[in-house]
């Protein structure tokens, strides 16, 4: 049966996927046209250039690391990395590479993933952070609780929750109305972040509930040195849409270990320990 002549070329060219060969000193020996849609240039520009020198510089020496790899054997598939357009935009690529030792070449194949990770991120954002405030939601908190546990379990450390209840934001809302309620709420976002380091978390529950994990520390003194602080920032005055608005907070804290070994015990603990805050008044710590 007589084969059918064919140019193999013209199939490769209408890929999504853009096909790489790169010689043993890195250089683009021969490039399909799809690369054109991926990077920027076209198959012209690209021959005959150094592949690193389109590799984001922060990704640059992991990529040199698999690219050694594969020409050591190693068949690497799904290997993400990161480029610059010919345009100075960035694109996340998708690739799988494999060495020729009869030709001493690399041959790849690239795809395009950077919609694909916008997406994601997009959907992340969704999932596990507050629309408002950008900050951690009640979901992302807990996960954060628990590898906090049990990273400071290992080191005998402990760590302490603090749940934040707004003492007068009902009023806040009647009196100037939902938008600057809002304002509010961020503004107060922005104002805990300060209080904390950057090892800590500050995460919205929902409505005017903030809670705080204070990770790894050394004694409940150094846990209430910062809730005094927490208590302090809040009693000053927030000025949203020209008014200045007061908002102390009712806050209750719970230590691990000594107020539970679970993620539950110690939300439970804290929040009934804010509602203690509340009934005496608030503007103050209980634990």
């Amino acid at each position: 049966m007589e084969q059918a002549n064919f140019n193999l070329s013209q199939y490769l060219d209408v890929l999504l996927e853009a096909i790489c060969v790169v010689n043993k000193e890195g250089i683009f020996i021969y490039v399909s046209t799809g690369c054109e849609r991926i990077f920027g240039y076209s198959p012209e520009e690209m021959v005959g250039r150094p592949m690193i020198s389109m590799v984001h510089p922060d990704d640059r020496e992991r990529t040199l690391k698999t690219a050694s790899e594969i020409m050591h054997g190693d068949y690497k598939i799904d290997f993400e990395n990161r480029y610059i357009r010919k345009d100075g935009s960035v694109v996340d690529i998708l690739w799988s590479a494999q060495w020729s030792a009869t030709d001493q070449v690399r041959v790849a194949v690239a795809r395009d993933v950077t919609h694909t990770k916008q997406t994601l991120e997009r959907l992340q954002r969704i999932a596990f952070f507050d629309p408002l405030t950008g900050l951690p939601n009640r979901q992302l908190f807990r996960d954060r609780l628990h590898m906090a546990m049990s990273r400071v379990r290992r080191e005998t450390r402990q760590l302490a929750v603090l749940f934040i209840d707004l003492d007068k934001f009902k009023q806040v809302n009647d009196v100037f109305g939902h938008l600057v309620g809002d304002q509010l709420l961020i503004d107060v976002a922005e104002r805990l972040k300060h209080q904390v380091r950057e090892t800590d978390t500050v995460a919205r529950f929902g409505g005017d509930e903030f809670v705080l994990l204070i990770d790894s520390v050394e004694t409940s003194d150094q846990v209430h040195r910062i809730a005094d602080k927490v208590v302090q920032a809040l009693r000053q005055p927030f000025t949203v849409k020209s008014e200045r608005i007061p908002m102390p907070a009712s806050i209750g804290l719970a230590m691990y270990p000594v107020h539970g070994d679970s993620a539950e015990a110690l939300l439970h603990h804290a929040d009934s320990a804010m509602y203690r805050a509340k009934k005496a008044g608030g503007n103050q710590v209980h634990d």
